[in-house]
């Protein structure tokens, strides 16, 4: 086979800080090593990079444990890298790369990262890949260091899952869990779905009681807000009249403080100037004084400087007469230490000659016992042989014996067995026939039960159909209703526009506007409206229209005289200029001009007269005859030419392009789009018209498509009635069929196990048979051996004697008390010289201090007559300055008296304009005072007067306030619609008050009000109808999900039944091999539940009876588990395996077995040995040895077995 992992490279993981790279080319490598050099670390790396997320099994804590952490010679790694390459050549992993390289990476901020091949993926994808070849979940792929010991440590339920992990259903387990939760899920989602269906219930009757209130409010509320228009109208005007008289008086209140701020200013002005002289002369004088104090302090200091400077002087004298005392005594000091240093490197000399004698004498002692030991070492060592062949051979005459007891014990066991499996053989085969049976009558039910489920599908199949057709009718229906829909509300939102166009009257003429605004606040009534705007004009010809009527189109149409008379009045005070059209004192004039249309002459270039063309209201009529009845239509300028002199001279001709030609000559023509007369106001209109008819159309069309949906929806509502019964007779059928379904899987795993069991004591009978067969050969040839062995120790223990008794003769001891004494001499000797050396070096330091000192006192004695020398030069300099000092002080003497003198004078003055300012700044404070109360006056109307604009907002929102020409305030954007007006009231109705009170008194016990219930109440109707669909599909995924764990649980009882049979086999024969007899086998815990069984061991090593795992020594129980895991890995053998120091506590013996069957598994699996045992590094194909560097950081050689002789 060839191997499947590659490579593993290392690179600041743990202890491996440099970049380390394990090859791995045989089936068998081994790593040795000393404690603590890292071994195991190779094996946590490939626990660690297949994505291991445990750190108590990675022997850490957290992610910063992996990485290498430093030493004193080496910093600390920032990353943890490690990657395992597997040869994906045959394509057992699911990944289509003949190479897969798996990398992980770890940072000390805790973060990691998973790559493929070079891309970076998720923890997830590793999982995925890794699932299918057995390497994600298998605890026996990897047995780290102490832990093949755990196999036997695990409870019965927890050493099932190895063998889970064996027969590959550890998939099918995680599938499992995964529907348990999924059921769990469902089982709660169907419960809070329960849960809050009868929640909603009583919240939805409650919302639609709390959705009526809410219209009866509405209604109140409307009322009291057209009272309140009334109500704020009136205070409105009122609070803005006593703000308006507040500010007058303010103001007169302002002027008088203004006149009085002047005058203070002026006695402040003259304050000011005269302070600032006075200010001036202070200045100078305190600027003298600061000099004179400065120069007087100078003087003071410089006399006690020179007070200073000859203490200093004096002190320093007598400090030089003691240091030249002191020089004198240190260099008789120098002289005493020179003599006793000669004295000491005389005495060091004589005891460096002594040393060399003693040492010649105690290496010819020790050369003599040399020999002497050596001789006695090689007697030493034959006894020592001697000895070990002894033991070894009284071993092997206890193991004989031992094993001459243990086979004629199990013979015994054997033939008690034998009886006790044909017994179990015969139960077996019952219970089999017995399952047969039962699985035949279950087979004939479940049949039955498709039949009918089939027929059911059928029924439900048709239904669907039928179903489906009327959905997609519907459908079609209700996306043709939805696009009239969609062109109803674009027609509607057309006309909105035209509406709201016509309501702002913003692209009317001024004079228009203004009228128009003047009529929406009832001050001009008897307006009728804009001429163009109520005309009836076809599309052909309204830019004929247009000009004909030019400044006419935006006339102001008056129905009444007296409202004629008041717009003249508006415009002429100051309005903009304007058309009106007065329907009155039109009859006689319109009438007469009429008659002139019978004049014209029929040509098809002649439309035909204006007047005829535009229709128009029967009120309207008079007007547009008297302005369009002398307007002829034609189609161009070419045949407005050719007739116009046809026509008398108050005739007008218009063409369809806008160009009019009167018939007395005058020609409007030509411009530009933006100067030919404004058609949009007819256009309009007709528009309007047109968009009216269209709405009426598709709204009957619209109401016709919805009965043909209603009809459906029945239709549908009956077909949904039979589809729900066929479905429940399905589900039933299907209830069955499952049912069945699962009792067939059942019975079949029942007799699936009755034959495994069968052919399992068919086994295990025969295996009896053939074992006390074995054991009477084996018992002979025991006794055999056991004689040989006797002969051969009888002949080692003669031989034992006699080099003992060479031993004894060899004089040793006299040699070694001759070369002690020499030695001790030599020590003291060495002793001495040493202190002698030490004195030496002493009395050399203690001549150098002195020296230094002398040297020290030398310096001191200079230093201080220099210092002497300087302190007489600079005595004489502060005696010269303090006389300059004294001299300053008089000349500003001299200059400060006149000064004070000018002071005291202009201070009086000052004093005089004091008082007069004073009465100023009391005058200008009662001014003050009588504005103060003015200008709180106004500001308290003006608080009162915003307090009533809040209170307005806060009940009616956005609101357009009508201000006073001195008072300013905010105003809305005028958005129609959403702005409020107040009207201008002068008195308010006497029963207007006790309305208001009644209306909210009305409001105050209705209580309070959920505004939003009615929008509430359709969302929670909606939610609902939606979760009782929702309830029925939970229903059926909980059945669904129920059927899923069924199948899953039979096929994982079949797998586990087939492995288990097969691992308990090969565990027995691995047990024998590996302790070279004794007999061991798997036990189910529970063996009529395969889902749920645990597994015990038994075991009876060789020459004992049976007993409990935890009676084994060590050595025993690591075979034990060995041979546990090595029936594993036959049965189902993994891509590769670790083994960490498994074999730490088995001797030699054991070893050898361990070793032969280690490379009958290499075969199959592809092993890494981490060991310290020699005898089993020699069945590896690869050696690699780790140490620890003096960084703390492990390094790597590595040997082919071809080289470890040369090495050695």
């Amino acid at each position: 086979m060839q191997p499947r992992l590659r490579s593993l490279e290392l690179h600041g993981y743990k202890t491996f800080a440099s970049r380390t790279v394990f090859e791995f080319p045989g089936m068998i490598t081994a790593i040795v090593g000393p404690n603590g050099s890292g071994k195991s670390n190779i094996a946590d790396s490939l626990r660690w990079v297949l994505g291991e997320q445990s750190y108590s099994l990675l022997r850490g804590k957290k992610t910063e444990d992996m990485i290498f952490s430093g030493s004193e010679q080496r910093p600390r790694a920032g990353m943890a890298s490690a990657t395992v390459v597997f040869d994906n050549g045959d394509g057992w992993l699911p990944i289509d790369f003949g190479e897969v390289a798996i990398t992980r990476r770890a940072y000390r901020d805790g973060q990691n990262e998973y790559l493929i091949n070079g891309q970076r993926v998720r923890l997830k994808d590793v999982s995925e890949l890794l699932a299918q070849s057995g390497l994600a979940e298998r605890t026996y792929t990897i047995i780290g260091q102490g832990l093949v010991d755990a196999a036997l440590s695990l409870n019965p339920d927890e050493r099932r899952r190895l063998f889970e992990e064996a027969a590959g259903i550890g998939l099918y387990r995680y599938r499992r869990d995964e529907a348990d939760r999924r059921l769990d899920a469902t089982r709660r989602n169907l419960e809070r779905v329960q849960d809050i269906l009868t929640e909603l219930q009583p919240r939805l009757r409650s919302l639609e009681r709390q959705a009526r209130r809410a219209q009866e409010y509405e209604q109140i509320r409307q009322t009291l807000r057209q009272h309140l228009r009334v109500w704020y109208g009136y205070h409105w005007h009122k609070a803005q009249q006593e703000v308006s008289e507040a500010l007058l008086v303010a103001r007169e209140k302002e002027k008088a403080v203004i006149l009085a701020r002047k005058e203070l200013a002026d006695h402040q002005q003259n304050l000011a100037r005269i302070r600032q002289r006075i200010q001036d002369l202070r200045t100078q004088l305190n600027e003298w004084h600061r000099l004179q104090a400065q120069l007087h302090s100078q003087r003071e200091a410089l006399s006690r400087a020179c007070a200073v400077t000859d203490e200093r002087i004096r002190s320093s004298q007598e400090l030089l007469q003691a240091l030249q005392i002191e020089r004198d005594r240190y260099d008789e000091d120098l002289l005493y230490q020179k003599g006793r240093v000669r004295d000491a490197e005389q005495e060091f000399q004589r005891l460096k000659e002594e040393e060399a004698e003693t040492a010649k004498q105690a290496e010819e002692a020790r050369e003599a016992l040399q020999k002497q030991l050596e001789l006695r070492a090689a007697l030493e060592k034959e006894v020592q042989d001697t000895r070990s062949s002894l033991l070894t051979l009284e071993a092997s005459q206890g193991q004989w014996l031992e094993r001459l007891m243990e086979l004629r014990s199990q013979s015994e066991e054997q033939s008690g067995s034998l009886q006790r499996a044909d017994q179990m053989l015969m139960k077996a085969k019952g219970r089999k026939e017995k399952a047969l049976r039962s699985l035949q009558a279950a087979k004939s039910e479940k049949k039955a039960a498709e039949a009918d489920l089939k027929s059911a599908e059928k029924k439900f199949s048709e239904h669907r159909i039928q179903l489906g057709e009327l959905t997609a009718r519907r459908q079609k229906l209700q996306d043709e209703l939805s696009e009239h829909q969609a062109e109803q509300t674009r027609i509607q939102a057309q006309l909105e526009v035209i509406q709201r166009a016509v309501g702002t009257a913003t692209d009317y003429a001024r004079a228009a506007q203004f009228l128009i605004d003047q009529a929406h606040q009832a001050r001009l009534p008897g307006v009728l409206g804009i001429l163009g705007e109520q005309l009836y004009v076809p599309e052909e010809i309204e830019l004929a229209i247009a000009a004909a009527l030019g400044e006419y189109l935006d006339a102001i149409v008056l129905e009444e005289k007296g409202s004629f008379e008041h717009a003249i009045e508006l415009l002429a005070s100051g309005g903009p200029r304007g058309v009106l059209v007065p329907l009155a004192r039109l009859a006689s004039v319109a009438r007469a001009e009429i008659d002139g249309r019978k004049t014209l002459r029929e040509r098809s270039e002649i439309l035909g007269l204006a007047a005829d063309l535009v229709g128009a209201p029967d009120d309207l009529r008079q007007a547009v005859d008297l302005l369009l009845g002398q307007v002829i239509v034609v189609q161009d300028r070419k045949t407005a030419q050719s007739i116009l002199g046809d026509y008398g001279p108050g005739i007008r001709l218009v063409t369809l392009q806008g160009e009019v030609f009167h018939a007395s000559g005058p020609v409007i023509i030509g411009g530009t789009q933006a100067e030919l007369p404004d058609q949009f106001m007819l256009r309009r209109q007709r528009k309007s018209r047109e968009l009216q008819a269209s709405l009426k159309e598709i709204q009957e069309h619209g109401v016709n498509l919805g009965r043909q949906i209603q009809q459906l929806d029945e239709e549908l509502e009956r077909v949904h009635r039979a589809v729900q019964e066929v479905e429940n007779q399905c589900a039933a059928a299907q209830h069955r069929a499952q049912s069945a379904g699962m009792q067939v899987g059942r019975l079949e795993m029942e007799a699936e196990q009755a034959k495994i069991r069968l052919v399992w004591q068919e086994d295990h009978f025969a295996s009896i048979q053939s074992g006390i067969k074995r054991n009477s050969i084996q018992i002979k040839e025991a006794e055999s051996q056991l004689e040989k062995v006797r002969q051969d120790l009888l002949k080692t223990r003669a031989l034992l004697d006699e080099q003992e008794a060479r031993l004894n003769s060899s004089q040793v001891e006299e040699l070694r008390d001759q070369y002690t004494h020499w030695e001790t001499i030599a020590r003291v000797v060495e002793k001495t010289l040493a202190d002698g050396q030490a004195r030496l070096m002493e009395r050399q330091e203690l001549l150098e201090r002195a020296e230094a000192t002398l040297r020290v006192s030398q310096g001191k004695v200079l230093d201080l007559e220099e210092e002497i020398r300087s302190l007489e030069v600079k005595q004489v300099a502060q005696r010269q300055a303090e006389n300059e000092t004294t001299a300053q002080i008089g000349t500003l003497r001299e200059r400060i008296e006149p000064s004070e003198k000018d002071l005291e004078t202009i201070q009086a003055d000052y004093e005089a304009l004091q008082i007069q300012e004073a009465s100023a700044r009391q005058a200008l404070s009662l001014a003050d005072h009588h504005h103060t109360q003015a200008r709180l006056t106004c500001t308290r109307r003006q608080e009162a007067l915003e307090n009533l604009r809040r209170r307005i907002e806060e009940d009616f929102g956005l609101v357009s306030f009508e201000y006073a020409e001195d008072i300013s305030g905010p105003n809305p954007l005028p958005l129609e619609g959403m702005v409020e007006e107040l009207p201008r009231v002068t008195e308010l109705p006497p029963d207007l008050e006790e309305s208001l009170k009644h209306q909210k008194a009305l409001l105050r016990r209705m209580g309070p009000i959920n505004l939003e219930a009615r929008d509430e109440y359709e969302e929670v109707r909606e939610r609902f109808d939606y979760l009782t669909s929702q309830l029925a599909d939970l229903e059926k995924a909980e059945s669904d999900i129920r059927r899923v764990i069924g199948e899953l649980d039979t096929l994982m009882e079949v797998e586990f039944g087939k492995t288990f049979a097969a691992v308990a086999g090969e565990f027995k024969e691995t047990f024998n091999r590996l302790f070279g007899g004794g007999m061991a086998r798997l036990v189910l815990t529970d063996p009529d539940d395969l889902t749920g069984t645990g597994i015990d061991i038994e075991a009876r090593l060789p020459g004992r009876r049976t007993q409990g795992l935890s009676l084994l020594s060590g050595g025993e129980r690591s075979l034990t588990a060995s041979a546990l895991v090595f029936a594993l890995l036959k049965v189902s053998p993994t891509p590769f395996c670790i083994l960490d120091e498994v074999d730490a506590m088995l001797d030699e013996t054991n070893v050898g077995r361990f070793r032969d069957l280690l490379h009958e598994l290499s075969q199959n699996t592809q092993f890494i040995v981490v060991t310290h045992n020699r005898n089993t590094v020699q069945v590896a194909d690869v050696i690699y040895g780790v140490t620890m560097g003096r960084d703390s950081a492990s390094r790597v050689i590595s040997l082919k077995l071809d080289e470890i002789t040369k090495v050695i």
